[in-house]
């Protein structure tokens, strides 16, 4: 029987691309945290992710921030009366968290680049925030899974993913091709802060439409959650809302590109 060479040589391209996302976030983990300041230029998605939070789950429940940074919102959820935990693969951006947090209101948790499993005993969770991290993950569903394993039922996922829908978006796309081919990667080599964005376009591989999206989390055991009443305005990134029913459980196969009708727009535009 002849071996399936195929999968076997994607093993190491996964671990080779989950390395480049610890990598390139490691470098930006000293200039995060200005991004999160009062003039900075992800302030407001920090206020419409928390306020999202608060409007979709009381305070007081387990919340994990899944890809949380340099920890500003793991902060502001702890401070507003959750149990929070922050999972990162950047050990710098870990390292920048646990010190801003003095109060020491959050666990915080390294994640192995390559993890596949979640540190969390199956529905030990209230809430689960993955804030820009499927589009940089090689297997989203594995991810959404992993989500479902740990949340109560009734449990809530929020999400932010790509929009493809915005004119940003349109012009990445011509862009990522370019990223891939060796002129591009010689001009990133020249010029460090122009070879950050190439890895960025070269590394955040999953731009998906909507319904892909829902796809993913329907086989994940999740279902379309109600979004928070105040919603952003569209931007470039999406803001998705899931959660997991009573009694169910993640389960499925891979979705495929083209799901099919039947899956509605729950989502908001988020900046």
């Amino acid at each position: 029987m002849a071996s399936d060479g195929g999968a076997a040589a994607s093993v190491p391209v996964a671990r080779q691309h989950a390395d480049r996302v610890q990598a390139l976030f490691d470098v930006k983990a000293a200039g995060w945290p200005g991004k999160y300041a009062p003039d900075g230029r992800l302030a407001g998605r920090l206020t419409q992710l928390a306020d999202a939070v608060l409007e979709l789950t009381a305070p007081g429940g387990e919340l994990l921030d899944l890809g949380c940074g340099s920890g500003e919102l793991a902060r502001r959820l702890a401070a507003a009366g959750y149990r929070v935990t922050g999972c990162d693969i950047a050990p710098q951006m870990l390292q920048l968290a646990a010190a801003a947090d003095r109060r020491r209101q959050v666990s915080w948790i390294p994640l192995e680049s390559r993890w596949r499993t979640l540190p969390f005993a199956s529905g030990s969770l209230d809430v689960v925030v993955a804030a820009s991290v499927l589009e940089y993950v090689a297997d989203p569903l594995a991810v959404l899974r992993e989500c479902a394993r740990v949340l109560r039922p009734g449990g809530t996922v929020l999400c932010t993913v790509p929009d493809q829908t915005h004119p940003v978006r349109w012009l990445e796309r011509p862009l990522g091709w370019a990223a891939r081919t060796p002129p591009a990667r010689a001009a990133g080599s020249a010029w460090p802060r122009l070879g950050r964005y190439v890895t960025y376009l070269q590394i955040s591989r999953q731009r998906r439409a909507v319904r892909w999206w829902h796809a993913a989390a329907g086989q994940a055991g999740l279902r379309p959650g109600p979004l928070a009443a105040r919603q952003p305005p569209r931007g470039p990134l999406r803001l998705l809302v899931f959660s997991r029913p009573a009694g169910s459980g993640p389960a499925g196969t891979r979705p495929a590109d083209d799901p099919g009708p039947g899956h509605h727009d729950t989502t908001g535009g988020f900046p």
